[in-house]
């Protein structure tokens, strides 16, 4: 578990650092504080650096250029180019631009660094056209995964092929730590039916069926159909079930909430020993609902062993975890509020009774 994430030169933030983290952490703040960045740096820092957790951190956010790779007669196909210049504080791409996510147990750190071309004896520069003017890499590595060059084009992107992916593979840790991240996008179809998959395996159907309970109280069933294309929303393809003898019901039917509580409880059971990411935790989901989510959060990932960074703007959020903790003590150092603060050299953070009392005399936390 991160007791401690420490942040140097990455993204918005030139130094940053966040202190007494604990098993379940709702981070708040101003709009574009960092909040989602300091997702993404977690994300990174468990990977140990994976490239593909890069690149999935600039496709969220929009962050590739117009440019898309074509067929080539080396019979590899270039993928998506990628904005690798916002991963830097200050946007900077140039040599000697670097980045550091770090934290004091067995995660270690991960780094990334741009050096010249030429000092790289990397077989993956080959693969680059010559119009690319491509005379940068970017290293990318972590404490427990030996460093890789990815070439880099002069307008700032990278591009991950073949042969990258193969050696990136090559060098993950014998153990790797599991991480979800869930962005305010709906989860995928794909992506949700796998995790189905993955409890019925476990006979733990019953636990997500009680977390969507939660909103339907009346819930018997959860159903995904095997052969979800021929419907027009993927949320047509994951079918609830209520009175015995009566049709299924389309999960879109129930609202925003309800598939976001479903990609909750379906990561919260699979995962062990794991991350999850969550951000705006509260998307769809009613402020009455508030507390009983969190129940759901602190309970499951404590018995999983899992830790889970969240953001949120809600106040009703906020408040849901407060009344939570009022009423289970018990739960108290499980959970923390980080408020993140770019002004500031670390977020400020707020244990459970910090929580309580700041919700009683109503300050704002966010």
């Amino acid at each position: 578990m991160i007791r401690q994430l420490l942040l140097k030169t990455y993204r918005s933030f030139e130094s940053y650092a966040i202190r007494d983290l604990t098993r379940v952490n709702l981070l708040v703040g101003r709009n574009n504080s960092g909040k989602t960045s300091i997702l993404e740096s977690v994300h990174l820092l468990a990977s140990q650096g994976d490239p593909t957790v890069l690149v999935q951190s600039t496709r969220r956010r929009g962050e590739i250029p117009a440019k898309i790779g074509t067929d080539r007669s080396d019979g590899l196909r270039r993928h998506e180019l990628h904005d690798v210049s916002q991963q830097f504080f200050g946007r900077r791409l140039q040599v000697g631009a670097e980045f550091r996510i770090s934290s004091k147990d067995r995660l270690g750190h991960v780094s990334a660094m741009i050096r010249p071309a030429e000092e790289s004896d990397s077989k993956d520069l080959l693969e680059v056209d010559t119009d690319d003017l491509q005379t940068l890499v970017l290293r990318l590595g972590g404490s427990n995964r030996d460093p890789i060059d990815i070439p880099v084009n002069a307008d700032g992107s990278l591009t991950l092929t073949r042969r990258v992916l193969l050696r990136a593979a090559s060098r993950a840790p014998q153990e790797t730590q599991l991480v979800r991240f869930l962005s305010t996008e709906s989860a995928g179809l794909g992506s949700l039916a796998e995790m189905w998959d993955d409890v019925q395996r476990a006979g733990r159907e019953s636990e997500v069926i009680d977390a969507l309970r939660i909103l339907e109280t009346d819930l018997g069933s959860i159903h995904f159909l095997a052969a979800p294309r021929r419907y027009g929303e993927a949320s047509s393809g994951i079918l609830l079930g209520f009175e015995p003898g009566t049709p299924r019901v389309p999960l879109g039917s129930h609202g925003d909430g309800s598939r976001r509580l479903l990609a909750i409880s379906l990561s919260l059971t699979q995962l062990t020993n794991g991350f999850l990411l969550v951000d705006e935790i509260d998307t769809g989901l009613h402020w009455t609902v508030m507390e009983d989510m969190w129940r759901l959060v602190v309970e499951t990932t404590r018995k999983s062993r899992t830790q889970i960074f969240a953001t949120t703007h809600s106040y009703d959020c906020v408040r849901g975890l407060a009344s939570l903790l009022a009423s289970r003590p018990d739960l108290a150092e499980e959970v923390s509020i980080q408020k993140i603060e770019r002004s500031l050299a670390r977020a400020v953070a707020f244990d459970a009774d910090r929580i309580r009392a700041a919700v009683k005399h109503g300050i704002e936390l966010r």
